[in-house]
C-alpha cells in the first residue's frame, strides 16, 4: 500500500471510530465569520453561538535551550542518573532537550508541591495552570503571577525581569520593590520582583518561596514543551509528523465547516528519491529532505502546517482563518501560486555548489486539493489529492497540479463555497 493510501485509511478510521483524543482549550474571543441571512448569537447556526471550547490546531514551536545537564535522582531508593545527549538535529525547527533530562527534572514536581503547599496556594488554581502548560493557550509566566497576586493580596505589583534585558514591566512601578532570583540549575530564568510594597522579613521570606515556586512551575513548562516537540515533530526535517498531521486536521476542518472558511492541503513527493539515495547515499537523501523543508517555508506562513507524512511525501495545509493572505488574494488560487513557487525555487536550486548532496537538479511534484469544493472529510481529500500527485507525474514530474477538469480548478470563487447546510 501506498503511503497516500495509508494515510486516507488512518483519515478514515479516525473520523469513523474516533480514535483522536483533541487538546481542548477555552477559545478566544474573537468577531466570527458574518453569514448573511444568519443570526451570529443562534447556537444552531455553525459558526454562531458565543466563545467555545475549541480545538487548538499547530501550534508553532516555541524555542527552549536545552538543559545544562542531569544529576542522579533516586527512584525506589536506587540512585540513578542520566547523561544528557544532543537530540537535535541540522535544520531542526528549534534545540530539542534530551528526554533524560525531561525525565530527571521530575524531581520539579515534587519542589512545586511542598513550595505550593507551604504557600497554601489552592489546588485549582494549580490545576489551571497545569493544563495551561498542557495547551500553551496563555503565557504560563503571566498566569503564575496572577496566582501568586491573588493567592498573597500583596500591596505591591508583581513582575518578572527577564534575564539579561531591561524589565519587562507587567504592572506599574514604584520606589520600593523586593526581588528573588529564578533559576535551576545554573539556568536563569528571571528575577521575581515584586514593586511598591515595604520591605519585610515577611515579605521577603513569602517572595523567596514564591521564587522556588514558579522556578519549578517554569522548569515544568519547559518540559511540557520538549515533551510535545518530541512526539509532534519529525526528527530528521523538523516539520510536523505523520501522527500530528492525522491528529489534527480531521478538526482544523471541523472548524472549518462550523465557521466557514476554506481548507486546501497540498500533497507532494521528491521526484526520482530512490533513485538519489541509491546514487548518492542515505546521507544525500537525508540533507535533500532537509533541504527541500528548508526552501518550502520560505514560501510559506508559520502557521502553515508542514508535516512528513512518508519517506519523501510531505502534506502542507493552508488556511484562511482569519482572512485572505493578501488584500486581493483569492483561496485556493493563491496557495496554487505559491506551490508553483516553491516548486520552482527547489527545480532551480544549486543542489551541487559547495559540495551539496548531490550533482544535477531535484524536482517535485504535487497534488492540491480545497475543502469544500472537492471534499468534505480529510479521508477524500487526502484521495482527490493524490489523484492530482498521480496527474501531475503523468504529465512529466515537475509540476502542481490543482483538483479540477485537465489540472485547472472548476472553482469559481465569485461564488460562495460549497459549505453544508448552504
Amino acid at each position: 500500500m501506498s503511503v497516500s493510501g495509508e494515510l486516507r485509511k488512518e483519515a478514515s478510521e479516525v473520523e469513523d471510530n474516533s480514535l483522536v483524543r483533541p487538546r481542548l482549550v477555552q477559545e478566544p474571543a474573537r468577531e466570527r465569520c458574518a453569514v448573511p441571512g444568519l443570526n451570529p448569537m443562534d447556537p444552531s447556526v455553525p459558526g454562531g453561538s458565543p466563545p467555545r471550547p475549541a480545538f487548538e490546531i499547530f501550534r508553532p514551536v516555541p524555542h527552549v535551550a536545552p538543559a545544562r545537564g542531569v544529576k542522579p535522582i533516586k527512584r525506589d531508593g536506587k540512585s540513578t542518573s542520566s547523561t544528557p545527549g544532543d537530540k537535535t538535529t541540522e535544520n531542526a525547527s528549534a534545540a530539542t532537550e534530551p528526554l533524560a533530562d525531561i525525565l530527571a527534572d521530575q524531581e520539579q514536581a515534587s519542589t512545586a508541591a511542598a513550595a505550593s503547599a507551604t504557600l497554601k496556594i489552592p489546588m485549582q488554581a494549580q490545576i489551571t495552570l497545569t493544563q495551561e502548560m498542557q495547551t500553551g493557550h496563555r503565557d504560563v509566566q503571566t498566569v503564575a503571577l496572577e496566582i501568586l497576586q491573588n493567592n498573597f493580596r500583596w500591596p505591591g505589583y508583581l513582575k518578572i525581569e527577564p534575564p539579561g534585558s531591561e524589565p519587562a514591566q507587567l504592572f506599574p512601578v514604584a520606589a520600593e520593590k523586593a526581588s528573588a532570583t529564578l533559576q535551576h540549575r545554573g539556568v536563569h530564568f528571571g528575577t521575581l520582583i515584586l514593586e511598591g510594597a515595604a520591605k519585610s522579613t515577611r515579605i521577603t521570606d513569602q517572595l523567596q518561596q514564591s521564587a522556588a515556586w514558579l522556578t519549578a512551575m517554569l522548569v515544568l513548562n519547559r518540559n511540557f514543551k520538549n515533551l510535545r516537540r518530541l512526539a509532534d515533530t519529525d526528527e530528521l526535517s523538523g516539520a510536523y509528523n505523520r501522527r500530528y498531521f492525522m491528529e489534527n486536521v480531521p478538526h482544523l476542518l471541523n472548524r472549518a465547516r462550523r465557521d466557514r472558511f476554506c481548507v486546501t492541503i497540498l500533497l507532494f513527493d521528491i521526484d526520482d528519491f530512490k533513485q538519489y539515495n541509491d546514487q548518492f547515499g542515505h546521507a544525500a537523501g537525508d540533507a535533500i529532505i532537509r533541504e527541500v523543508i528548508r526552501l518550502l517555508r520560505h514560501c510559506t506562513r508559520n502557521r502553515d502546517m508542514v508535516a512528513r507524512v512518508g519517506g519523501d511525501e510531505f502534506a502542507v495545509v493552508f488556511w484562511d482563518e482569519g482572512g485572505p493572505r493578501q488584500p486581493d488574494s483569492q483561496h485556493p488560487r493563491t496557495v496554487l501560486n505559491i506551490a508553483q513557487r516553491f516548486r520552482k525555487a527547489v527545480a532551480e536550486h544549486p543542489w551541487n555548489a559547495e559540495g551539496g548532496p548531490i550533482s544535477g537538479k531535484l524536482s517535485i511534484s504535487g497534488g492540491l486539493a480545497t475543502f469544500p469544493w472537492d471534499a468534505q472529510n480529510l479521508t477524500d481529500l487526502l484521495a482527490v489529492a493524490d489523484q492530482e500527485l498521480m496527474r501531475a507525474k503523468s504529465i512529466g514530474k515537475n509540476a502542481i497540479v490543482l483538483a479540477g477538469p485537465a489540472g485547472s480548478s472548476d472553482i469559481d470563487e465569485a461564488k460562495s463555497p460549497p459549505f453544508e447546510g448552504n
